[in-house]
Parts: C-alpha cells; sequence; structure tokens
C-alpha cells in the first residue's frame, strides 16, 4: 500500500511528467506554426514544471524534517 507522502510524490512526479511533455509538445508546435501563443504556452508549462520540481523538492525537506515517511 502506498503512503500518503509517496502517493502526494507520485502524483507531483507525473504532474513535472506531463507539464514538460506538454511543454515540449507546445514548443514544437511553435517551430512548426509560428504561433507566439505556443510559445508562450510551452515556456509558461516547462516553468510550471521547474515549479513543480523546486516544489517535489521541498515538500521531500519539509517530510524529512517531520520524520515523516
Amino acid at each position: 500500500m502506498l503512503s500518503l507522502r509517496g502517493f502526494h510524490l507520485l502524483f507531483i512526479l507525473i504532474a513535472i511528467g506531463g507539464a514538460d511533455v506538454f511543454g515540449v509538445w507546445a514548443l514544437r508546435d511553435y517551430d512548426r506554426t509560428g504561433s507566439v501563443a505556443m510559445l508562450v504556452l510551452g515556456v509558461l508549462t516547462l516553468a510550471g514544471g521547474v515549479a513543480l520540481m523546486v516544489y517535489a523538492y521541498l515538500f521531500v525537506r519539509k517530510m524529512d524534517r517531520a520524520h515523516i515517511h
């Protein structure tokens, strides 16, 4: 059985992967079509993926300090 911490980490990792895949797709679509909206969407989505990575790091650090496994 997956703990609440494990489920949360898994969910964050899936969200990071989804954001990265979508961001790369949007940037490739911008390269193909030249749509500025796709460029903005791709950059914002990849920035969101980075923000999720920072969040995951801070979450793990907080759980470790609280001795929650």
